[in-house]
């Protein structure tokens, strides 16, 4: 107090130190009580994220695992503990999944030796205690140690993720179904379509799993080979996926709304888009075809579908579709029945028309009118390779040429071309490739139809003869620009071409070369008919093209009609949306159409083509008794006796036309109701013995000449050395079908050699 009193200045500095010293205590106090709220703050946050997030809360504060820890109620909860449940560690893990508890001890016990300093982090099952539920949980912990590296606390949370599992388990199911659509149907886009109806369902039971997948979904579609869109439900298109821009070359703003239809061919874009405003306003689903413009300009027809997602109100909430490339079904149809067409109109003239030329003049004819050509010339190619001139055909008719061997002053023409010349060479060599002549280009060239050909001087590296130079003048003259030349086969050889000659500049389509191909073929077979007319006697040449026409019938008409029958099955199942059945009938039925040209190819070379099945014998006859009764009121059957003996292909073959001989009679003309057969084999014999009950025919001396039939059969049966009788007894007249009296056996009987 004193110093003080002396010293009063000391006394204030003294005062004033203490109040900056009161203040800063006040200013630490204060940001105490304000840190000490913002921990409670966030306490509570934690607590109450904690509640909301279904999350627990473990805490083991001792070394030794085995004894209990701290678990919080929410944990207790999720693993179905009463909340008075002390949790030990062998409680703990009788709680985890049998599958997973050996993995769950091995984290934790990893993460309390040190493991990854000491985190812990695992998902798995656990099997509730009062209700036995299983449920998906994930754990993340941290334990921690002393300075020794003795673990003293663990520390945890745990959260149920049951639902998270079941729904990445879902959505894997859905994506690996989806995937192996794709993967076995990469060009199936109705298949697509139908997961997309699968896909579209399942989400609208779960919208909510719809809303968060729809980005997945739509990189999926993306993906797809197919052409898929979605829109609005009043039609306004708002999604096209990567592949439908790509393949019409627009963006997605251009083709948005209504902007798809710059796409569509504008003769189907009316009916198209009022087809599309009807099922909008009756929101029903539907289909239709129209022709859609590729990226290069080309247009295709596709076929269009659309289908209404519903609501559980059953509002309409969105569209989806899909467009399917169906040009190629189109074609075949198309090119099969031209070809069907085409064989049974040749078929027809062959079995009527006496006079070969006609026959000739008939295949011409169909070509000319098929590719509307200007004329028509037909070429025989001999072994070195020269071509002679053996027909034309112009103005509706047709001029055939000596066909002995004279060469014609315009064979010179075509002579030059057929020795060094690459596009011919490449003809010869592969027997199926046509050719395409530009009369236009100055000189003329030539090349290959087929894509990327290169083009080549008509006479190649030769002088142009003055038969050449006089020939194109003509044709240049009468309006001819190019010339389509389509090679004629004989046993795989290439004996012959047909050249069809055109005005104007035009593509030839696919089914159109095909269907030259198949004429060209029979323009061979007449060829052969022709000079058969010529070398030998009239009687010979209708009986050699009666066998020809019957041979041709029994290999065609069955594969010709099974074409038919698979594209009204595709037609049937395209119908009823079976998209898939309906694309194996296209297969079957393009298998077929190809089978059938073979079979016209052998027909030009073979009289007698094999037409025997990969199976043995008695199956095939079996399988044509079947075949060829199915569906008629008359029974057919056949007996096998014996072993069967190996025969001769040739053998085979002439028992099978045999046996289809007698069949057809008594379907045709026998009126028969049953028909039998029975194959023996023997020692020393083969023997087959047919039976109908049909009214029979007369077979006396006094009958009329046999049937072509029954004279092929005859000699079927003597070039096999063996013999063939015929028994056969009217049928009272005006008989029933079938009656008791009537009937024709015929009985045929191979020798073989003798067995061991």
């Amino acid at each position: 107090m004193a110093d003080e009193l002396l010293f009063p200045e000391r006394a204030m500095e003294r005062d004033a130190e203490l109040h900056r010293l009161y203040m800063e205590i006040a200013g630490h106090s204060a940001e105490l009580q304000s840190a000490n709220r913002s921990l409670v703050d966030q306490e509570q946050r934690l607590r109450l994220a904690i509640a909301t997030g279904r999350i627990g809360l473990w805490v083991w504060n001792s070394t030794d695992v085995a004894n209990a820890g701290d678990w919080s109620l929410r944990l207790k909860e999720i693993f179905g503990l009463p909340p008075e449940t002390e949790v030990t560690h062998g409680l703990f893990l009788k709680c985890v999944h049998p599958d997973d508890r050996e993995m769950v001890d091995g984290a934790v016990m990893a993460a309390l030796g040190g493991a990854n300093n000491g985190e812990y982090a695992a998902e798995y099952r656990v099997v509730r205690q009062d209700d036995g539920a299983e449920r998906w949980v994930t754990a993340r912990g941290q334990a921690f140690f002393d300075a020794e590296m003795k673990p003293v606390r663990f520390i945890g949370t745990l959260m149920d993720i049951t639902e998270r599992k079941l729904a990445e388990q879902q959505a894997a199911r859905l994506n690996a179904e989806l995937e192996e659509r794709i993967a076995a149907r990469t060009a199936d886009l109705a298949r697509s379509n139908r997961a997309l109806q699968v896909e579209i369902e399942e989400r609208r039971r779960a919208e909510n799993a719809l809303r968060q997948s729809e980005i997945y979904l739509r990189t999926v579609i993306d993906t797809i080979p197919g052409l898929v869109w979605s829109s609005l439900p009043d039609g306004h298109i708002e999604y096209l996926n990567k592949r439908w821009l790509e393949y019409t070359g627009m963006t997605q703003e251009a083709a948005s709304g209504w902007g798809w239809q710059a796409a569509i061919h504008p003769d189907d874009r009316p009916g198209l888009v009022a087809y599309w405003k009807s099922i909008l306003a009756a929101g029903v689903q539907g289909e239709t075809e129209a022709r859609m413009r590729r990226h290069d300009g080309e247009y295709r027809w596709f076929l269009f579908q659309g289908i209404p997602l519903r609501d559980d109100a059953g509002r309409i909430v969105r569209w989806y579709g899909s467009t399917t490339d169906i040009q190629k079904l189109r074609s075949t149809e198309h090119v099969a029945q031209g070809q069907l067409s085409a064989l049974e109109k040749t078929l027809s003239a062959l079995a009527h028309e006496s006079v070969p030329d006609k026959l000739l003049e008939h295949v011409l004819r169909m070509i000319h009118t098929q590719l509307d050509g200007q004329s028509i010339s037909v070429w025989e190619r001999s072994p070195d390779d020269q071509l002679r001139l053996v027909a034309t055909f112009a103005d509706g008719a047709v001029s055939v040429a000596s066909l002995d061997g004279a060469e014609t002053d315009e064979a010179a023409v075509y002579s030059f071309m057929a020795r060094e010349h690459p596009v011919w060479r490449e003809v010869y060599r592969t027997g199926t490739d046509c050719v395409l002549c530009d009369l236009t280009h100055r000189p003329p060239r030539v090349r290959l139809y087929r894509e990327g050909a290169e083009w080549h001087l008509w006479h190649g590296d030769t002088e142009v003869p003055p038969a050449v130079r006089e020939m194109l003048q003509r044709l240049r003259a009468s309006g001819v620009t190019s010339t389509l030349v389509v090679p004629m086969l004989v046993a795989g050889w290439v004996a012959g071409m047909i050249g069809v000659r055109v005005r104007g500049r035009r593509e030839f389509r696919s089914e159109e070369i095909e269907l030259t191909r198949a004429l060209a073929h029979q323009a061979m077979l007449a060829i052969q008919l022709t000079r058969l007319s010529q070398d030998s006697r009239q009687a010979a040449v209708i009986a050699e093209r009666n066998r020809m026409a019957r041979d041709i019938h029994d290999t065609l008409a069955q594969g010709l009609t099974g074409v038919i029958v698979q594209l009204e099955a595709a037609e049937d199942a395209h119908s009823h949306h079976l998209d898939s059945d309906a694309e194996a009938h296209i297969v079957r039925a393009r298998d077929l159409a190809r089978e059938s040209l073979q079979e016209a190819r052998r027909s030009v070379h073979a009289l007698r083509p094999q037409v025997l099945a990969e199976k043995d014998l008695c199956y095939a006859m079996q399988s044509m008794i079947r075949r060829l009764t199915e569906g008629t009121t008359m029974q057919g059957s056949l007996v096998l006796k014996g072993t069967p003996r190996v025969m001769p292909p040739e053998w085979q073959e002439n028992l099978l036309r045999i046996c289809q001989e007698c069949l057809t009679n008594s379907l045709r003309h026998a009126r028969a109701s049953r028909f039998s057969g029975e194959i023996e084999f023997t020692r020393d014999e083969i023997r087959l013995e047919l039976r109908d009950n049909g009214r029979g025919f007369d077979t006396g001396e006094g009958r009329q000449s046999e049937g072509f039939g029954l004279i092929g059969m005859r000699e079927r049966a003597e070039a096999m050395g063996g013999t063939l009788t015929i028994r056969s007894t009217r049928s009272p007249s005006g008989a029933a079908r079938g009656g008791a009296e009537g009937g024709t056996a015929i009985r045929v009987v191979l020798r073989l050699a003798s067995g061991p």
